[in-house]
This record gives C-alpha cells, sequence and structure tokens, in this order.
C-alpha cells in the first residue's frame, strides 16, 4: 500500500536481521533497494538520522563487486549516504563515501554531488580558500568560468547584462517562469551558491558576479529550487546601492518563487536574507521576528546552517534594536551551544563577537561584583583561537571583531581601546550587502565614533568620516525606513552640529534625537542619546543640566538590563555631583 510509515517499519525490521541473514544476491540487491527507497524517503520527511540508517544498511547489503553489476544502485546509496552524513555530522564515515564514489563514478557528471559534499565539508572546517577554488573549478568543468579578477568594472559589466535581460518582464513573468530542466545547469547553480557563499566570507568583492550569474542562467534556462536564493541577493545588492523599492520588489518575487519551484530546501535562508531587507525599510523590532520563522523553514528543510544564519541575525537584530539585554544574551547561549553540537564554526566565531558586546554591557564586572557570571567570561579559549585564524584570511570576520572591540570602546568611555579598533576596523572595506541591517548599524557606530576622535583630536580627516556617515543615515532615513534611522540621524546631526561648533543646534538635535529613539522604542539608543547629551551640557559648562540627562540616561540603561554600564555611568556619576 502507500503507507510510508508502514514501509519504513517493515525494512527496519528486515535490517535488524543485518547482512549477513540474507545470503541470496538477488534478495540481498532487493533489500538493498529497499533501503534506497527507504532512505529517500526518510530525507522526504527530513528525517535524515534515519536516512543515514537506512542508506548505511543499504551499502551492507551490496556484495563484492556491486559497483561493476549495480552500479546505478551503488551510487545511489553512497551519493544518499554522504549527502546525509553531512547534515547530521557524521563525518568519520564522509571520507570513506567520498573515496569510493571518486574512484568508481563513470563519468564527471556522477561525481558532481559528491564534489559539493567535499565543498561543505571545506566549509564545515573553515578551509573556505580551498572551497572556492574547488567550487571554481567544477564550475570550469561544468562549462561556467568565473573571472580570474572581479574587478569593480566586471561587476557593472554583469550588473548592466542582468538588468538588460530583466528589462520589462513583469513580477508576474518571472514568478511563472519556465523550469529549468538541464541537469548540468542545475548543477551549476547549485556550485554558484556555494560559490557564493564562500565568497561571502574571504573575498566579499566578488561575490555579486556569483549571484549575477545565477539570475542570468535562472533567465535564460530557466527557474531552478535555487533560484529564490539568487533573486533575493540580487534585491539585497540594490537595496544596499540605495534602491530600496526594487530590492523589496525581488525580495516579494523571491518568496513567491519558493512556492512555485519547490525550493524547500533554500527556504529558511530567503526569509533570511528578505527579512533583512524588511528590518532595513520597516520597524527593525518586528520585521526580525520573521528570522523565527525562516530558522524553521530551515530545520524542517535539514538545512541546520540555514536555520542557525536565522538564529545568529535575530540575536543581532535583537541587541541592536534595544530589545531587554537579558533575553538576548540567553538567546546567545542557546544558539552558542547549538551551533557548538553542530559544528558550525563559520556561525559560532560571528557570534562570539556579539556575545561579548552583550555580556560586556549587561555582566557586572569583577572589579564591582564577584562571581561565577562575572565578566560574562565563557572560558571559550579553543573558539578564542579560532576566530583568531579564521580573521587571518576572512575580512568580513575580522571587521565584525574589531567592530564590537571598537563599540565595546566607544560604550565604556575607553578612549585608547576605542581608536585602536576603530582604526583597525576602518581597513577592512567589506560591504556587507545581504545583511544590510547590520551594515547600517555598524556605520551609524562608526560615525559616532569618528566625530568623538575628530573632535578629541581636531582632526578634520576623522570628522569628514563623520560627516559621511550622517548623510548615509540621512538618505536611509528618507528613502528606507524613518521608524528606524530618524534619531540615528539627528543624533549623528547632533555630534556634526557639536564639532562645528554650532552648540545651540546641537543641543535641540540631541533632544530631538531622545525623543525619536523614544517614539520608535529604540531604548538602547533612547539611553546613549541622553548619555551623549549628558556629555554635550557638560563639556559645555551646563554641567545641572548635564546631571539631568545623567540620571535619565542610567534609568534607561536599568531599563535595557544593561547592568554593567548603569553601573559604571552611576559612579560617574556619583563623582560629577561630589565634586559639585
Amino acid at each position: 500500500n502507500d503507507d510510508d510509515g508502514l514501509f519504513l517499519i517493515a525494512v527496519g525490521q528486515i535490517n535488524l536481521g543485518g547482512p549477513n541473514a540474507v545470503t541470496d544476491a538477488k534478495e540481498a540487491t532487493a533489500v538493498a533497494n529497499h533501503n534506497l527507497l527507504a532512505g529517500k524517503k526518510a530525507r522526504a520527511m527530513s528525517d535524515y538520522f534515519s536516512a543515514y540508517w537506512f542508506y548505511d544498511y543499504g551499502i551492507s547489503y551490496l556484495k563484492k563487486g556491486h559497483w561493476n553489476t549495480y552500479y546505478d544502485l551503488s551510487l545511489a546509496l553512497y551519493d544518499g549516504a554522504a549527502t546525509c552524513a553531512i547534515i547530521i555530522g557524521e563525518h568519520a564515515s564522509l571520507s570513506i563515501l567520498t573515496e569510493q564514489i571518486v574512484h568508481f563514478a563513470k563519468c564527471i557528471e556522477d561525481k558532481l554531488n559528491i564534489f559539493d559534499v567535499s565543498v561543505r565539508i571545506l566549509i564545515k572546517r573553515s578551509n573556505l580558500s580551498a572551497a572556492v577554488d574547488s567550487s571554481i573549478e567544477v564550475l570550469s568543468n561544468l562549462g561556467e568560468d568565473f573571472p580570474e579578477e572581479v574587478t569593480p568594472d566586471v561587476v557593472i559589466h554583469f550588473i548592466e547584462e542582468t538588468k538588460e535581460m530583466l528589462d520589462g518582464m513583469t513580477d508576474e513573468e518571472l514568478i511563472n517562469h519556465k523550469l529549468m530542466s538541464d541537469s548540468n545547469k542545475l548543477m551549476t547553480m547549485k556550485f554558484l551558491l556555494t560559490l557564493s557563499e564562500c565568497l561571502y566570507m574571504i573575498r566579499p568583492s566578488d561575490q555579486p558576479v556569483a549571484v549575477l550569474k545565477m539570475v542570468q542562467l535562472s533567465l535564460m534556462h530557466g527557474m531552478s529550487p535555487l533560484s529564490p536564493l539568487a533573486f533575493v541577493s540580487y534585491g539585497s545588492f540594490l537595496a544596499s546601492m540605495g534602491n530600496i523599492s526594487e530590492g523589496y520588489r525581488f525580495a516579494r518575487i523571491a518568496k513567491a518563487l519558493l512556492e512555485t519551484v519547490g525550493s524547500r530546501g533554500v527556504a529558511g535562508a530567503v526569509i533570511c536574507y528578505s527579512t533583512q531587507i524588511m528590518a532595513y525599510a520597516e520597524p527593525v523590532q518586528s520585521a526580525i521576528e520573521f528570522h523565527i520563522e525562516g530558522g524553521k523553514a530551515a530545520m524542517k528543510s535539514g538545512v541546520m546552517g540555514y536555520a542557525m544564519m536565522n538564529r545568529l541575525c535575530y540575536d543581532s537584530g535583537s541587541f541592536w534594536s534595544g530589545k531587554n539585554l537579558g533575553a538576548v544574551k540567553s538567546q546567545l547561549d542557546r544558539n552558542i551551544s547549538l551551533a557548538k553540537q553542530n559544528k558550525h564554526v563559520l556561525i559560532l566565531v560571528q557570534l562570539m563577537p556579539l556575545y561579548g558586546s552583550v555580556s560586556k554591557m549587561s555582566v557586572l564586572p569583577k572589579s564591582i561584583i564577584s562571581n561565577s557570571e562575572a565578566d560574562g567570561d565563557r572560558g571559550d579559549d579553543q573558539m578564542e583561537k579560532l576566530g583568531r585564524d579564521l580573521r587571518v584570511e576572512n575580512p568580513f570576520q575580522s571587521k565584525a571583531h574589531y567592530f564590537n572591540k571598537m563599540y565595546i570602546g566607544f560604550m565604556f568611555r575607553n578612549y585608547s581601546d576605542m581608536k585602536s579598533a576603530a582604526e583597525k576596523y576602518s581597513k577592512f572595506k567589506v560591504g556587507a550587502w545581504i545583511f544590510i541591517f547590520s551594515s547600517s548599524v555598524q556605520l551609524f557606530y562608526e560615525g559616532l565614533v569618528s566625530f568623538w576622535i575628530g573632535r578629541n583630536e581636531e582632526d578634520n580627516e576623522w570628522i569628514a568620516r563623520g560627516k559621511n556617515a550622517c548623510r548615509a543615515i540621512e538618505s536611509l532615513a528618507e528613502t528606507a525606513s524613518a521608524w528606524n534611522f530618524e534619531h540615528k540621524a539627528m543624533l549623528l546631526q547632533a555630534e556634526e552640529q557639536y564639532c562645528d561648533g554650532n552648540l545651540e543646534h546641537a543641543g535641540t538635535l540631541f533632544d530631538s534625537a531622545v525623543l525619536s529613539a523614544k517614539q520608535h522604542h529604540f531604548l538602547n539608543e533612547e539611553a546613549l542619546s541622553l548619555e551623549l547629551a549628558g556629555r554635550f551640557y557638560l563639556k559645555t559648562r551646563r554641567k545641572k543640566r548635564s546631571i539631568t540627562y545623567f540620571s535619565q540616561a542610567i534609568e534607561k540603561y536599568h531599563e535595557w538590563e544593561a547592568s554593567a554600564k548603569a553601573v559604571i555611568l552611576e559612579k560617574y556619576l556619583e563623582e560629577l555631583v561630589s565634586a559639585s
């Protein structure tokens, strides 16, 4: 009958007897075929542990010389086992499975899936350069060359080509476009996606070419299950370049394509990327909730990497949108443990700098209290070493690392640490055009830091950096979302006027930033605006007014549960009042 559950139970019962119980070669082959079908059914249900178990048992029933006598069956079982093994972390058996397929597969087409698995192993081991080289080599074998050097002119050429191909196509035409049927093109899309994800981490300026090639292949040869990810990435690229409406349009098209091309495997990533565009243009506090949906979609399809990516973005969005720090820290604790459990190294090393910032803001340091939680120290020496190693070849990771150091130096008024981190941070010209909301947060704090350094050292170059950041955030407040960016623009404008000596105007803008942050529920930046206003009034010899602002800032930091920050500001205020 058509009862899948009953079939899986039946095959499981046969397997309990083991291959030794089946001596007849034909019967053994029949049982191997049953296990192949059971593995496919289990994968369709996203039960990858059971699927691997069935594939592995199916292999055990194959008799000597099976690659010659039952080639298709052997290839399907080994391919299925390898695919499931990498998902469930069964890394010990992967090398054996890989060696068998590479040795016995008859043609390049039959080796493509295991090449994909091999590249994913390299990614899991954080060997991203090797993963990029392997992907480009496979693409070359598939007839899809990748430029040896990606210059800005090369990217512009691909953008213009893509725009020309899309010109005149309506949303409906794109959503109902023909389907891709060429197996080589389908595999090309797969390796372009892998290449794109690796390039994002180590050669981000090259990534747009991989994405644009995927869009072009989809338009020329039809939509594949990976096309929605290509179109939402293209939308992110457009949004990061300032074309918010077109970026939003392609995010909507990508989500619609999930239904028409059956893209369950990339649903988590499509939701993740489109949510980042939403967080750019809609109230971020509500937009990031879609990352929860993205995480569930990824878990359902068994793609743990995309599930963890959604969790990372949700944690980051929660912190920067001013959600309760106690809850954010609890989320991070769970997700760091989950990333370790599933050996998602790249996600883990991105979570750790964020965890450091959250802990330093919320956990009281040892100099104030003494307990096992002090300093938020997880004792992850091995992870710290891994982070340092990854920063050698990974500009994206390096930028995030130095940004968090710069942020903590700024928030705790440690000028030398902040400036040192800012100088290192500014060397990494890495555009985060996939995670565009996070990129805007970095730009905002870079502007605040630049104004402080420029004002402190009377350095016009730093002040110019601050003004550039201010203009960019002003543009986002106008074209993306006043909700997310109005108060940020006002705070930067206040700092700019402070640097230019327009003190009355600066005071008005500080007050406006406080009010706007409050109206738009950014508790973290309401507290920050109050504190910076207090420092402004203190420096401009209005001490009584500064004390009022500092007191309100402390109240808001406590409300945010930024306990460490609040206590240190309280001590500063006590000293200030006692000196009156």
